[in-house]
């Protein structure tokens, strides 16, 4: 699909780590999955700088009311 692209899933690091993968050439893509599930707003997030939510494995994908539906957006 993508000829010569690595993706990189580097768990447990941090998003600015995963930045730097890109910027350095280690990495074309990174893996925020995990991220993504604690924030929904994980792109605004990560563009005005505000803090991530800790993701909660053992809410996601429909353990009830909490998990990863219920995070509340960022407000600047």
């Amino acid at each position: 699909m993508w000829p010569n692209t690595l993706v990189l899933n580097r768990a447990g690091t941090d998003i600015a780590t995963r930045a730097k993968d890109i910027e350095d050439g280690l990495a074309d893509i990174v893996n925020v999955g995990v991220m993504a599930l604690a924030d929904p707003d994980l792109v605004e997030r990560v563009r005005t700088g505000a803090p991530l939510h800790n993701p909660g494995p053992a809410a996601f994908y429909g353990c009830g009311e909490a998990g990863y539906t219920d995070h509340p957006t960022h407000t600047a």
